[in-house]
């Protein structure tokens, strides 16, 4: 329940145990979710690789708003999509660790990922590249899932400019 997830949070002897409790709370839409993710920002700000967790648990939940916060955390001062690491704990994990949110039916998801592939093949291709791969699976999903998927994917394969990288992965995974 709630309650029993924010008083691990609040009693955690580490940032293990904190992480244990932030990441159950990441999924519930309550209060304490939200004063969960502010008291570990200020406990653990100082320190860059905790805060790749505290991003990538922001990015992993399940509930429905998860891309808008995503998009908000973009402009978080720790946040820079010129640190790797930066774009792995929070857009990889949002992509590759979050089926949920990244296949929204609308088709949100794809679009956003898909948007900052782009912007990443500009600057950093392999990151990008490796971005690429939470649309393998995208023919074994439902046919409106799989035509919002495929659109994305074409739509990009289109584009000129596409570093070597990005074009071999687009071009294998519409092919797959």
């Amino acid at each position: 329940d709630i309650a029993r997830a924010a008083r691990h949070f609040q009693n955690a002897r580490n940032m293990t145990e904190q992480m244990v409790g932030l990441s159950i709370l990441a999924d519930l839409d309550a209060p304490e979710r939200a004063m969960a993710f502010d008291a570990f920002e200020q406990r653990w700000s100082s320190d860059p690789l905790v805060m790749d967790k505290w991003f990538s648990a922001a990015a992993t939940s399940c509930l429905p708003d998860t891309l808008e916060r995503v998009q908000a955390l973009m402009r978080h001062p720790m946040f820079s999509l010129q640190n790797p690491n930066k774009v792995r704990a929070l857009i990889g994990s949002f992509a590759a660790g979050n089926p949920t949110q990244f296949n929204r039916p609308d088709g949100a998801g794809y679009r956003f990922v898909a948007a900052m592939v782009i912007e990443l093949n500009g600057f950093n291709p392999q990151v990008a590249a490796r971005m690429l791969g939470a649309f393998r699976s995208w023919r074994t999903l439902e046919s409106g899932r799989r035509k919002q998927a495929k659109k994305v994917l074409q739509a990009m394969a289109g584009r000129s400019g596409l570093s070597r990288d990005v074009q071999d992965i687009l071009t294998r995974t519409l092919a797959a």
